[in-house]
């Protein structure tokens, strides 16, 4: 399996767990305040990635520098605390299908910060997809702007910005450990919310709720996060948005298997238009000659067992090791492992997504 179909798989993956939960947090919203169980679902988040990382153990990643501190800041202010705070004040001051249709502008803002300022390319068949997705979404929504007022229209506008932006700043960190990466965000946002609503007294959920919101936040956040990171690194922010972009759908058709939700012709018009655009997705087959600058950067990668170029004849990473950064890999069958390197100047023709290897103008 390629790098990129592993990247699709896991980003479907994420679009499915946390579409799963938005049904499930919609019916425990009256059981406490909007910051408690937002805090729960991130503290269920932290609680499931340290999990994961202890079963794990040592990977061959490249963990955190200190100049990626501000970067994992930036992102974890916006997307775990502007961004839901931002929502939660709009959702009080607009009609849901309004609000419905306007979240619908995260997947827009993602897409156009990835492609405008990330160098990163979609073609036709990428623009005709996340076209498709994005109008499935708004179908599903059955949203109108009618019984909007300004400011619940721009809080809102504010939350999808704040998010797309955080998609973008964590696919520039995707090629650190992506689970380091998760748990520091997951971590730095629910101590705040938590502090935050125990200071200004807020009502806390009853125990049997907040165990639920623990294990609805450690799938739906936590893991759908990781899952996310890794779509990420593979695919870029324009296209995992397409792939995240499903997950309005998840929801609703979990809603309507698991929870008894009616079934509504919406809800067939968003699906056959959501799948026809992430098949169109999954057979895009972007190749052609380009160039590569000398780059020196440092992430996990995969070398056959001389310790040269990878198996899949990806030659990113045919560059010489000293003896210290061969230390334990096994000598007789492909390896992964993590270091600084250089990659020399090379021009060449293959299949690539916007990687962090593959941001070239077209």
């Amino acid at each position: 399996m390629t790098q990129e179909r592993q990247g699709q798989l896991a980003g479907l993956a994420a679009a499915v767990l946390f579409g799963c939960s938005a049904p499930l947090i919609a019916s425990l919203t009256g059981s406490g305040s909007a910051l408690s169980i937002a805090g729960l679902l991130y503290a269920g988040a932290t609680l499931a990635l340290l999990v994961v990382r202890l079963v794990r153990g040592t990977q061959a990643e490249t963990p955190l520098s200190r100049q990626d501190w501000p970067a994992l800041a930036a992102l974890t202010l916006l997307g775990g605390v502007v961004g839901p705070l931002a929502l939660v004040l709009g959702l009080a001051r607009l009609p849901a299908a309004s609000s419905s249709l306007l979240l619908n502008l995260e997947a827009v803002f993602t897409l156009a910060i990835a492609v405008l300022l990330g160098r990163e390319h979609l073609g036709r068949r990428g623009l005709l997809s996340a076209g498709l997705t994005i109008a499935g979404a708004v179908v599903l929504s059955e949203g109108s702007l009618n019984g909007a007022n300004g400011l619940g229209a721009a809080l809102i506008a504010l939350a999808t910005l704040a998010w797309g932006i955080d998609n973008n700043l964590s696919q520039r960190l995707s090629l650190r450990d992506p689970i380091q990466i998760a748990t520091a965000k997951a971590a730095g946002a629910a101590a705040p919310m938590l502090l935050l609503a125990l200071l200004l007294g807020h009502a806390f959920p009853p125990l049997p709720v907040t165990l639920a919101l623990l294990v609805i936040g450690a799938l739906g956040y936590g893991i759908s996060i990781w899952l996310d990171l890794l779509a990420l690194r593979d695919l870029g922010a324009a296209r995992e948005a397409v792939l995240f972009s499903t997950a309005p759908f998840v929801g609703a058709l979990f809603a309507l298997l698991v929870l008894g939700d009616p079934f509504t012709p919406a809800l067939l018009i968003a699906a056959t238009l959501m799948v026809a655009g992430v098949l169109l997705l999954l057979q895009d087959d972007h190749g052609h000659r380009h160039q590569h600058t000398r780059l020196r950067h440092a992430h996990r990668h995969r070398h056959g067992p001389d310790g040269g170029g990878a198996m899949d004849g990806d030659p990113h990473h045919s560059h010489p090791h000293g003896p210290a950064e061969q230390e334990g890999c096994p000598r007789d069958r492909p390896f992964w492992h993590a270091h600084a390197h250089e990659h020399e100047p090379i021009e060449h023709d293959h299949p690539h997504s916007s990687d962090a290897h593959h941001r070239h103008r077209h």
